[in-house]
């Protein structure tokens, strides 16, 4: 059989669930408390070295007199949010904190800073707090420090001087420009003057209130122009039109009475109607008589007179339309000409109103420029009459704090011992997660109170599904090593010693038990007799891969009673010990195993072999193995690293201790582990498994 020594490329991924992060953080309970605690503590220590700090409060009204006739005055007194904002930034300007500074008795304590540097407006900025009280015009003042008397005087000096700084801020200039002002405003009202006198003038030459409508009115005239010459235009086509028709038919006033336009004629219309009247009764005549009949003559002069009629009749209506359309084209050059006259007096008319809008525009703007510079001009005078524009009142004066309100050394010392529990917590995940694989699985077996047997490493052979019975190379070599380790871990405990009965199981199928019990048997067959029993009777697995026929005769057969031991047991050589394989597989495993005959024949092997392995069925998957457990002293475990994640691996941990079978040890199979330093590793697992067994 070719085995595959190549590391498998499909592993279930670790999932984990709140049952395992509590079962983890309450296993590093201590560790984290003592995190917290230690974080607690320096909180305390830290926090007794801070000084008490002391905060004095103010309260000022600013503009606090709404209806102030010199403020009302004044564009954007009334703006709240502005003046606030200004006041505040104004309050904790570095020149204003700097001026009080120089009028402030400092005390000793506060102007030398730890580092060295004095202390000054700076920190006087960093302390202050300016903030409006919501929905009211009222300033709050306050400023902190570790002198309550100086917070105080800090506080009150800024309400005293500040409205004397704001006035200095205002005042240096105002004389200058009140005269630039009065000059631009006289400068300003010149030009109006003028404007409005250019503006009445030019109403008066083109005598018209509204001078927009000029263009209006141009437009109108040019679309009835254009809209008469489309008339003419159409009628003139249908002239040229008409009288081509008529040179084309040369006086033929046949065709020519075949034109719609002249047969529509009332004239012509009764004339061609009395040609045909006279036409048909000519026809009548000729039946009756000849040519130089009286009536036949009479008839034919009607025709002839009615003809020379017609043809006058046409005549004269075809001059009628020569003359119109001379008519037509005289008044399309008339219509031309006034067109090209409309469009001058229209382009005058754009250019006129161009000239009256930038007039009216200039006016305008300098209206609204006269007005901004003469209510700048009230403003200075008022600054100037008044020294400032600022309603500064002091509504609270600030008072001598007497309890101090910081450090908060209780929210501190919380916050420093949650910290601590938080970094703690961190540390543990991390620890957690950057363990080794096989390092949790043997921490939640030591938690649920199960010894470790051993670990068996990975191998893999062709069929992923059959045991593993065979195999080369530094993988199998290190297999059976720890296989070996197991098999001393057995002989050297004293509670495993005295049981000579290895009842081995799986939680869920395909977890390794079957290449365990066959390696463990070929080892304890280098020292003992040994027989290995195929208790799994649903899912024998040991005759076939020791090349039996999977119906032979086993403990099935000899439970039943059908044959005898002799013809049940075969010896196998690969193993060195005899094999009792499952046999005919019965209808009712759960009957055959809960049998008095299959303890018995426990009891008769145990005398007949100084070593009996016995493969059981998985523990979750049937009953069979809780009934073989009620057999045997303890049953051996083996689970795959490899098959479930720590989470359900945990669970299933969880649901085993609360089952009524002894668990002698549990054998970790599938584990990864150094491939250059395998012996090391062995050696370290043998220290670690008899520190166990001593234990």
């Amino acid at each position: 059989m070719t085995e595959l020594l190549h590391e498998p490329n499909n592993h279930v991924e670790d999932e984990i669930d709140l049952g395992e992060i509590f079962a983890l953080l309450w296993h590093k309970k201590w560790l984290i408390m003592f995190v917290s605690i230690s974080a607690l503590i320096l909180s305390k220590l830290y926090t007794d070295t801070l000084p008490d700090e002391y905060r004095a409060k103010a309260t000022v009204l600013l503009n606090g007199q709404k209806n102030n006739a010199i403020t009302s005055l004044i564009p954007g007194a009334s703006d709240g949010n502005v003046d606030f904002d200004t006041s505040i930034k104004l309050l904790k300007s570095h020149r204003f904190l700097t001026r009080l500074e120089r009028k402030l008795s400092i005390p000793l304590d506060l102007k030398e800073n730890p580092d060295g540097q004095v202390w000054g407006a700076m920190d006087i900025e960093r302390n202050l707090t300016i903030t409006r009280v919501s929905s009211t015009n009222l300033l709050e003042i306050s400023f902190e420090s570790h002198d309550p008397n100086f917070s105080a005087q800090l506080v009150n000096a800024i309400t005293v001087n500040f409205i004397d700084y704001q006035a200095q801020l205002l005042q240096p200039d105002v004389k200058n420009d009140g005269d630039w002002l009065k000059e631009k405003i006289n400068h300003i009202q010149t030009q109006l003057r003028e404007e409005e006198g250019l503006l009445n003038a030019f109403r008066q030459e083109n005598n018209a209130i509204d001078i927009s409508s000029l263009v209006k009115q141009g437009q109108h005239e040019i679309s009835l122009l254009f809209a008469e010459q489309r008339k003419l235009v159409q009628e003139r086509d249908l002239l040229q039109r008409l009288l081509s028709k008529v040179r084309k038919y040369k006086q033929d006033v046949n065709r020519i009475v075949s034109i719609k336009k002249i047969s529509d004629i009332v004239t012509i219309r009764t004339l061609l109607n009395s040609l045909e009247q006279y036409k048909l009764e000519l026809s009548q005549v000729k039946l009756r008589y000849l040519h130089k009949h009286p009536k036949y003559q009479s008839v034919s002069l009607k025709i002839d007179e009615t003809k020379r009629q017609l043809f006058a009749q046409v005549n004269y209506q075809v001059q009628q339309y020569k003359a119109r359309l001379s008519d037509v084209n005289y008044l399309l050059t008339a219509i031309g000409d006034k067109q090209q006259i409309a469009k001058r007096e229209l382009e005058q008319s754009i250019v006129k109103v161009q000239e009256y809008e930038q007039i009216s525009r200039n006016i305008k703007l300098n209206l609204e420029l006269l007005q901004k510079l003469t209510a700048r001009q009230k403003q200075l005078e008022i600054i100037d009459n008044k020294g400032t524009i600022a309603s500064f009142i002091i509504i609270d004066p600030a008072q001598v704090p007497r309890e101090p309100v910081g450090p908060k050394k209780t929210l501190i010392m919380m916050l420093a011992f949650l910290l601590g529990f938080i970094v703690a917590v961190f540390i543990v995940f991390i620890l957690y997660f950057v363990s080794n694989h096989r390092n949790r699985y043997r921490q939640i077996v030591v938690n649920h109170g199960f010894d470790i047997l051993g670990e068996l490493p990975e191998v893999k052979i062709e069929n992923a599904n059959a045991p593993v019975l065979r195999g080369k190379g530094k993988r199998f070599l290190r297999y059976q090593e720890a296989i070996n380790s197991i098999r001393t871990n057995y002989m050297i405990d004293n509670t495993l010693s005295d049981n000579r009965l290895i009842a081995i199981t799986s939680l869920t199928p395909n977890e390794g038990k079957s290449s365990c019990c066959l390696q463990l048997t070929r080892s304890f067959s280098e020292l003992e007799k040994v027989i290995i029993v195929d208790a799994d009777l649903r899912a024998p697995s040991i005759a076939a891969v020791l090349g039996e026929s999977p119906h032979r005769l086993g403990l099935s057969n000899l439970i039943a009673g059908t044959h005898t031991f002799e013809q049940c047991v075969f010896y196998n050589e690969e193993l060195n010990a005899d094999v009792l394989s499952s046999g005919i597989r019965p209808n009712n495993a759960l009957l055959f195993l809960s049998s008095q005959r299959f303890e018995q024949l426990l009891k008769a092997l145990l005398i007949k072999y100084d070593r009996v392995i016995l493969e059981c069925p998985p523990l979750l998957s049937v009953s069979d193995a809780l009934v073989i457990g009620k057999s045997v002293k303890g049953v051996t475990l083996v689970a795959d690293v490899t098959k479930n994640s720590t989470s359900k691996f945990m669970r299933d941990m969880h649901e085993l201790q609360h089952t009524n079978i002894d668990i002698s040890g549990i054998i970790l199979n599938r584990t990864k582990v150094d491939n250059e330093q395998y012996y090391g590793a062995y050696s370290q697992q043998i220290k670690l498994n008899y520190g166990q067994v001593s234990r």
